[in-house]
């Protein structure tokens, strides 16, 4: 997973946080990348199941491939404190709703219930706002995945509406940029 052929991005290639790295994806993060992948309580608000490593390199190439088509897309995030992939956050297009940008989490388990998802999210929204000049951007779950529903609320989005996808009925959130968001709260853009 790498960054758009020319080198040209439109979105920094890192984001710091004060607990989080955001950044592009290397060959070595495969492994961690797999396994957040195949835990079948991560993934149980996803897919319902576990995806095999096969399923996983199928995901990161069409993560690699958006970051190419587009500019930007879901970032590694790596803990500061111990440099460990923790999953990722970003940018996308979802299949059940193409014509919007969605902002999308997924943190392994051991980084869940620390406000790191939201801390993040907020990072990203705000990107997403400021240098991508985005005047809105949907977050999409199932109901019952109470924890994601909590941090789109924390973005600051609301309930938009339900829409069918596959064995899903997927529920969707929608914020709005406007002058109430915390430009002050911005990231730190690293350098490559």
């Amino acid at each position: 997973m790498t960054a758009p052929r020319g080198g040209l991005l439109r979105v920094p290639a890192r984001l710091e946080t004060p607990r989080l790295v955001l950044r592009t994806w290397r060959p070595e993060d495969r492994p961690a990348f797999n396994a957040l992948n195949a835990d079948p309580t991560v993934m149980e608000h996803i897919t319902g199941t576990p995806m095999s490593e096969a399923e996983a390199d199928l995901l990161a190439e069409r993560i690699d491939e958006h970051w190419q088509e587009r500019g930007y897309g879901l970032y590694a995030v790596e803990l500061r404190s111990t440099g460990e992939l923790a999953g990722f956050i970003g940018l996308h297009q979802h299949r059940a709703v193409p014509d919007e940008v969605e902002i999308g989490w997924r943190l392994a388990r051991s980084a869940w219930g620390r406000g790191l998802a939201t801390e993040g999210a907020l990072a990203v929204r705000d990107l997403a706002y400021g240098t991508l000049g985005l005047p809105s951007l949907i977050a999409i779950t199932v109901a019952a995945n109470v924890r994601s529903v909590r941090v789109m609320e924390k973005l600051g989005f609301s309930f938009w509406r339900q829409v069918p996808f596959q064995q899903w009925q997927l529920t969707v959130y929608r914020g709005i940029a406007d002058a109430s968001t915390d430009t002050q709260s911005q990231p730190r853009q690293g350098a490559r």
